[in-house]
């Protein structure tokens, strides 16, 4: 095991002049063989309407970043190298304010081109006014840690992935029938994302794969209450032994009108977080009006949440 910190990574373009700037969104810090925030809120202090540079003065000594610490940048598809932190500031994110890292992308001089090679799903705004200043904001990220391991790449054939399929639309039915709501939601399930991970590095993969049950006609909204439209199901499946092993499993009811159930969970990527040679999954729960960060981790048969936090949200 060795000591570690994890972030997201961000590159943001500023649209209100198209100019681009690097952040690192601390998110959890191993040290010690356990895991803690690695974030630190500064909203009270913003909405004091502090000055940016008094607020960093006040916490940097408390801020993980006040090292000035180098990232890898964990971007499956295109490196993007590594982000050097030179500066504290304060990021906004809807209505929260956390003290981020700030400096230079190495190697990368096209910060537009470094933009557009980060993950699409991963995409956000956040706009506002800060310290007098309005703000318009867009950013996409990936996973960024101080230490870092490549993963093992899998490729399955598109036989396995037939059979992936089939295994994640079967389990996953019996998965969503388990949730009380599931006998208001007409229609048939059906899989929606599928991918394919090796976590332990054992060359067996694990499947993960978000099902959707809802009827061919929209539900339309209950005026007097919140009604159920579709649920979704997060699946994981693993294939060590004869027959597919359910490792993890989440239903979740979609009410309408309300977030869409969909990105509540959303896979962020995988990083071996802790030097143990196994990749932990960092997942971005997105609830109605707050986001917070989970590291899952295998363990013996199951997917297991060793980390929740780092939340920002109204």
């Amino acid at each position: 095991m060795q000591d570690n910190l994890i972030g997201l990574f961000m590159l943001k373009r500023n649209n209100l002049n198209q100019q681009y700037r690097g952040e690192i969104y601390p998110i959890a810090q191993y040290r010690n063989g356990r895991y803690t925030d690695a974030s630190l809120d500064v909203t009270p202090e913003v909405r004091e309407d502090s000055k940016e540079a008094e607020i960093v003065q006040r916490n940097a000594a408390n801020s993980v970043l006040n090292t000035n610490p180098t990232f890898t940048i964990a971007n499956p598809g295109y490196a993007l190298g590594k982000f050097s932190v030179d500066r504290l500031g304060v990021g906004q994110f809807a209505c929260s304010a956390v003290l981020v890292g700030r400096g230079k992308l190495a190697g990368q001089s096209d910060l537009n081109l470094a933009f557009n090679q980060l993950p699409r799903a991963s995409q956000r705004t956040s706009s506002g006014v800060f310290n007098g200043q309005e703000f318009d904001e867009t950013w996409r990220s990936a996973i960024a840690a101080k230490v870092t391991t490549p993963a093992t790449t899998v490729r399955p054939t598109r036989a396995q992935l037939d059979q992936y399929r089939k295994d994640l639309i079967r389990i996953g039915t019996n998965e969503i029938a388990k949730n009380p709501q599931a006998k208001s939601v007409q229609g048939t399930v059906t899989l929606v994302e599928l991918r394919v991970f090796d976590l332990n590095g054992d060359g067996q993969p694990e499947v993960f794969g978000k099902l959707r049950k809802a009827p061919a006609r929209a539900v339309q909204p209950n005026r007097d209450r919140p009604t159920v439209s579709s649920i979704y199901a997060n699946v994981w499946l693993g294939y060590g032994a004869s027959q597919p092993q359910l490792l993890s499993s989440q239903a979740v009811p979609y009410f309408v009108p309300a977030i869409e159930a969909g990105r509540i969970y959303e896979i962020v990527g995988t990083i071996d977080a802790n030097g143990d040679g196994q990749q932990e999954v960092l997942i971005q729960n997105n609830g109605y009006e707050a986001i917070t960060f989970s590291l899952y981790e295998l363990q013996g048969n199951q997917l297991k949440s060793v980390f929740t936090g780092a939340g920002y949200g109204c």
